[in-house]
């Protein structure tokens, strides 16, 4: 009977220590997300007040300056221009591509 009661009491204090562990990780856990809405606020304030590169600044004043310079006709004929332009370049590949063969077909021949 002894024994039977040493081994509860032994097994009582491993859950008992078992539990005190889970209730410590816990509260670390808890204050670590207490800490967490002020850590975050601090992030954002330093993501607000960092600067980007010096050439992303350039990049976005010269895309301002050209959406305020342009209208909105100016800039479909801008787009419809650079279409025909990538159009004509795909039908110079192509005749020329079609000459070289032409050509190496005349040469074999």
């Amino acid at each position: 009977m002894a024994k039977l009661r040493q081994a509860s009491l032994f097994d009582e204090d491993y859950e008992l220590k078992a539990l005190r562990e889970k209730e410590r990780k816990l509260a670390e856990a808890h204050k670590e997300y207490q800490k967490l809405p002020a850590l975050l606020a601090k992030q954002k304030l330093e993501n607000d007040s960092t600067i980007p590169p010096m050439a992303e600044i350039r990049e976005r004043q010269k895309f301002n300056r050209f959406e305020q310079s342009l209208s909105r006709g100016q800039i479909e004929n801008v787009k419809r221009t650079q279409r025909h332009s990538i159009g004509m370049t795909i039908l110079l590949l192509v005749a020329t591509i079609l000459m070289v063969i032409w050509a190496l077909n005349m040469m074999t021949a």
